[in-house]
């Protein structure tokens, strides 16, 4: 693999306004290198998705931050909000989980790209250009139909591409993408898993995958990390990581999915005869 681009260290996130403190995130190291897909897997709770937000520099109220979140060598957690909003988007970008829900109803979703677009681009006909490209990489269909239509016009599938878009639109060298696929059936979880892998082959973008789909993580990842708790509980490349299991957590979270797996499968089997 190539050079760290970023690198967590000592991440630990507590709330402040309860007694004894919670401590949410708990001394977290993680680096991801340029050019990998690196997927953070873990149960509901573990501090996944707060990860994610913390590298993005959206905090939440009442939680209080220490340790380095090291982006090309910057630390994050020291920069001004004027300093982090032109990483957002430019350099660092973000598919926030539950696309129905991450999307303005009231907006067309051209006038939605256009607003993380015009951030880092102000000419309006090279953000027009922009988008139609980002459209295209997130592999939509009719990108100038789809700019000029409003959320609801779109399929489930199709919003989480779009939202794709909007994330990668700026040719971020790291894109987050919180939970891709989730609520989805099994035809449009195995498209956004090929979209994820065509855009690192395409942009050579790095990717941080968080999911509570094993078998994505599985089929798409360089590596994986394992968090339980607001711990990290095993971490490696990812084939060797699963295939041993050596992991208490990531054991159950096997044994997990492989029941729901035989739950549905026997489902299936009992609607057939």
């Amino acid at each position: 693999m190539g050079k760290n681009l970023l690198e967590i260290r000592k991440l630990r996130i507590q709330t402040t306004d309860s007694k004894p403190a919670q401590v949410l995130v708990d001394g977290v190291d993680l680096s991801i290198a340029e050019n990998t897909i690196c997927a953070l897997v873990g149960n509901s709770g573990s501090g996944k998705s707060l990860l994610a937000l913390s590298v993005m520099g959206i905090f939440v109220e009442n939680l209080c931050l220490n340790g380095e979140i090291l982006f090309q060598g910057k630390d994050l957690l020291a920069l001004t909000e004027k300093e982090l909003n032109t990483v957002r988007g430019r350099q660092i970008g973000i598919v926030m989980q539950n696309c129905a829900g991450s999307l303005n109803p009231l907006l067309k979703n051209g006038r939605q790209l256009s607003l993380i677009i015009r951030e880092h681009c102000p000419s309006k006909k090279k953000s027009l250009e922009i988008a139609v490209k980002a459209l295209e990489k997130a592999r939509l269909q009719n990108p100038g139909q789809v700019l000029k239509q409003f959320p609801h016009h779109l399929s489930g599938g199709m919003k989480q591409r779009l939202l794709t878009a909007m994330g990668m639109s700026c040719s971020p060298a790291l894109l987050i993408m919180d939970e891709p696929g989730k609520g989805m059936d099994l035809v449009l979880r195995s498209q956004i898993a090929a979209m994820i892998l065509a855009l690192r082959k395409e942009t050579g973008m790095a990717i941080l995958l968080i999911t509570h789909d094993l078998e994505m993580a599985y089929k798409l990842s360089d590596y994986c990390y394992v968090m339980g708790e607001g711990k990290i509980t095993a971490q490696g490349e990812t084939r060797p990581l699963f295939d041993t299991a050596a992991d208490a957590t990531l054991s159950r979270l096997l044994a997990a999915e492989g029941e729901m797996n035989r739950f549905f499968m026997e489902e299936r089997q009992a609607e057939a005869d």
